[in-house]
């Protein structure tokens, strides 16, 4: 198992040459925080727009949009994602209703993905957007006890929604994913132009 960020980048990054994104969706920028989260895709601003994390036993995979997800030009990068959260060789991918035909994406690849409702055994990962509030807890233990989540969402319509200053503590997603030290923010991502790097991007560290 990869362990440090510079060898889970490489295992996140295996053979993915460019960053075929889709161009409707608008990213929301990823704020890192804690030893353990590192970028992965970062733009040429800066801005982190995906990211790695571990926490437990377990690890997550942030997207900055759900169509990050579901978009079959990421198929070499979603496939690899899944590959790095699963614990144990084929173990089951289960996928949130939201993101079916992430599903269809992952089985088009010859991985096991199934459309299932919530995280439970013996799935080794769980594919969710960033808007469910009901699955906080079940989430978080997932992961602590080993799973790999991928989540994608962004949260600049929800802070316009339910206020700026509350997005760091209340948007669904962070509840999650801010264990482990990565945050969706309101700030809207620049999509003109990705780099793929070599090793884990540098970023500028940013204090909110």
């Amino acid at each position: 198992m990869a362990t440090t960020p510079a060898a889970a980048f490489e295992a996140l990054m295996d053979g993915v040459t460019s960053w075929d994104v889709p161009k409707g969706p608008i990213p929301s920028e990823l704020l890192l925080t804690g030893e353990a989260a590192f970028p992965v895709m970062v733009n040429d601003q800066g801005q982190v727009l995906i990211a790695a994390s571990s926490y437990g036993r377990g690890r997550l995979v942030v997207a900055s949009h759900e169509g990050y997800l579901l978009d079959a030009g990421l198929a070499p990068f979603l496939l690899n994602a899944a590959g790095w959260l699963c614990p144990s060789p084929g173990a089951p991918v289960g996928v949130h209703p939201s993101l079916a035909s992430l599903a269809n994406i992952l089985q088009g690849s010859g991985v096991e993905a199934q459309i299932q409702p919530e995280p439970r055994e013996p799935l080794g990962v769980y594919c969710i957007n960033a808007y469910n509030d009901t699955m906080t807890a079940e989430l978080i233990q997932f992961v602590k006890r080993g799973g790999g989540l991928l989540m994608g969402g962004q949260a600049w319509y929800w802070a316009s929604q339910h206020g700026h200053d509350k997005v760091l503590s209340k948007f669904p997603g962070n509840q999650v994913t801010s264990v482990a030290g990565v945050y969706f923010t309101d700030t809207c991502g620049d999509r003109s132009r990705f780099k793929v790097s070599k090793k884990v991007p540098k970023i500028p560290l940013q204090v909110r």
